[in-house]
């Protein structure tokens, strides 16, 4: 048995014997912390007597560049070759029982569980590799670049942990899990991408990885452990729907974060989830959820709106959204943002009575008697749109994308919004930091049964007018001058109608792309309900020249001839018998 007596540097040469007392004794094998923290050995000779190779053994030889394990050893304990950090060349000699280094990949591989438990700089990870064990890379600085084939399904914990010279990772589409502190102070990762399958992101991940700025999180994943993403410079971060639960400490101090928008599917924040994010402005948090840790967005100094979707609000701990500032918790200044007819709920409900000022927002409830979604709904001139609401309609155009201008009683629409984005918010519950991004214009509800959405608007530039009602094809109007267009409808359940504005395409060259939207869409009156009769041309037998207009049926949806029934073609009403 060989054992550390004394700092050991240089190239070392394991005897397979050793005298002691006048006694011969077979080294069969290297103890836990026989050679730790021997930071001028360069090379050692392991003999084929020795079976195994204890906890700790080589642990913080830094000068350490090469290492063969011989084939008689069938036992490698935990941090083996833990900071090793100039580990070039880790080999496996051929005919070992347990453990092997396929095609000279500078790794040891367990050879009945094909996981990968040790490897260095050099390492190629074979595509029989089916698991990156825990620890296998840690420490490993000279780690830049690493491929991990579509072998391997799992990274276990801390697998490259500190691998500080790591600036990117792909991870492939088998990958199912990734282990808790997978990645953890990995300072130099720019990049990772996290494919679609992977179902958890562990506690602690990426923790630390201060040149990650962005992060996509796929839909496969369901949970966000604790401390996930800590300390990382993000600066953007999209959570999917697929997520119910965000960790303890998940975004610890990711100063850089401006804004998040939190999934309806999330039914739990995470105690100190958010803490430190002093960059976060706005923050999102759905109807969905039904906890919120304690302190779970102290120290976001930099919010300034809150909107809670949660139309039965639960008491939340005082410190939630407070601010230690000199040796005293101070609450946020934020304005609190609430559903329509919610906000006595929430200025009688602990933590969330603290806000100065909280104001109700967005679309009030179906079963809420104080708002007509249907029947002469009407914006006129005279309405103050200023706000974000007026009564069921969602004002949603962002500043510096549209502007409203009381002096000239209409809205201004300056940024057109693709077919694209309107279908990204078609669905959802039209608030806040999810439509923000996605949609510019109005939004509003009709009841079942039939009527007319007029808009009274005016367009310049290539700059035009679109309706859309429910899931049909949105209706285009170029307006020359203040003019009223009109579409009638006839639905059988509740359905909003978008009214945004659109870029008109352009003409004369083959294969047209739309313009750049230059110009402004006006709107100084928009009304819904009772439909109208009048204006309606009789058409017998469908005979009709309609110079190659477009035809859309009472739902907005585009057809490719006239119908029998009423047909919309350039705003006006054609009934065909």
């Amino acid at each position: 048995m060989a054992s550390r007596q004394a700092k050991y540097s240089g190239d070392i040469v394991i005897p397979e014997k050793v005298t002691y007392a006048g006694i011969e004794y077979s080294v069969t094998s290297i103890g836990q912390s026989a050679f730790d923290y021997c930071s001028g050995l360069t090379s050692v000779t392991i003999p084929n007597s020795v079976t195994s190779i204890g906890n700790y053994a080589f642990s913080g030889c830094s000068g350490l560049t090469s290492v063969t394990i011989p084939n008689s050893v069938t036992s490698i304990g935990s941090h083996a070759f833990y900071k090793c950090y100039g580990l070039a060349s880790i080999k496996v000699e051929s005919g070992n029982s347990k453990y092997d280094s396929r095609n000279n990949c500078n790794a040891i591989i367990e050879t009945s569980t094909n996981t990968l438990i040790a490897g260095c700089k050099n390492t190629t990870i074979p595509n029989s590799v089916t698991s990156i064990g825990g620890r296998a890379f840690e420490y490993c600085r000279g780690l830049t670049s690493v491929t991990i084939p579509n072998s391997v399904t799992s990274i276990g914990d801390w697998a490259f942990y500190e691998c500080s010279g790591l600036t990117s990772v792909t991870i492939p589409n088998s990958v199912t899990s990734i282990g808790q502190s997978a990645f953890k102070d990995c300072y130099g990762l720019t990049s990772v991408t996290i494919p679609n399958s992977v179902t958890s992101i562990g506690n602690g991940a990426f923790y630390g990885c201060t040149g990650l700025t962005s992060v996509t999180i796929p839909n496969s994943v369901t949970s966000i452990g604790s401390e996930a993403f800590s300390y990382c410079d993000l600066t953007s971060v999209t959570i999917p729907n697929s997520v119910t639960s965000i960790g303890d400490w998940a975004f610890y101090g990711c100063s850089g974060l401006t804004s998040v928008t939190i999934p309806n599917s999330v039914t739990s924040i995470g105690r100190s989830a958010f803490f430190g994010c002093s960059g976060l402005t706005s923050v999102t948090i759905p109807n969905s959820v039904t906890s919120i840790g304690n302190w779970a967005f102290r120290d976001c100094s930099g919010l300034t709106e809150v909107v809670s979707l949660i139309e039965e609000p639960f008491e939340i701990n005082e410190r939630v959204f407070a601010t230690y500032i000199e040796g005293n918790y101070v609450f946020t200044d934020a304005t609190l943002f609430v559903p329509v007819g919610t906000k006595e709920k929430y200025e009688a409900t602990g933590g969330w009575n603290l806000f100065k000022n909280i104001e109700e927002r967005g679309i009030a409830p179906e079963d809420n008697g104080d708002v007509n979604y249907g029947g002469n709904g009407e914006i006129g001139d005279g309405t103050d749109l200023s706000g974000t609401v007026v009564g069921n309609v969602f004002y949603s155009i962002a500043d510096g994308n549209g502007s409203y201008s009381s002096t000239e009683g209409c809205i201004v629409v300056k940024k057109p919004t693709t077919d694209e984005q309107v279908s990204q918010v078609e669905g959802t519950d039209l608030f806040g930091e999810q439509m923000k991004d996605n949609f510019t214009g109005i939004i509003f509800k009709i009841e079942p049964g039939s009527g007319t959405v007029k808009v009274t608007a005016e367009t310049t530039g290539d700059m035009t007018l679109k309706i859309k009602i429910g899931d049909g094809a949105p209706m285009e109007f170029k307006l020359n001058g203040m003019m009223e267009a009109k579409l009638p409808y006839t639905v059988d359940v509740p359905t909003y109608v978008y009214i945004y504005a659109g870029s008109a395409e352009a003409s004369g060259a083959k294969g047209a792309r739309k313009a750049a939207g230059n110009g402004e869409l006006k709107i100084y009156g928009i009304s819904w309900g009772d439909e109208e009769t009048d204006g309606i041309g009789i058409i017998d037998n469908g005979q009709l020249t309609i110079d190659n207009s477009p035809i859309y049926n009472l739902n907005g949806q585009r057809v490719e001839s006239l119908q029998k029934g009423i047909n919309i073609v350039n705003g006006k009403k054609v009934l065909v018998q």
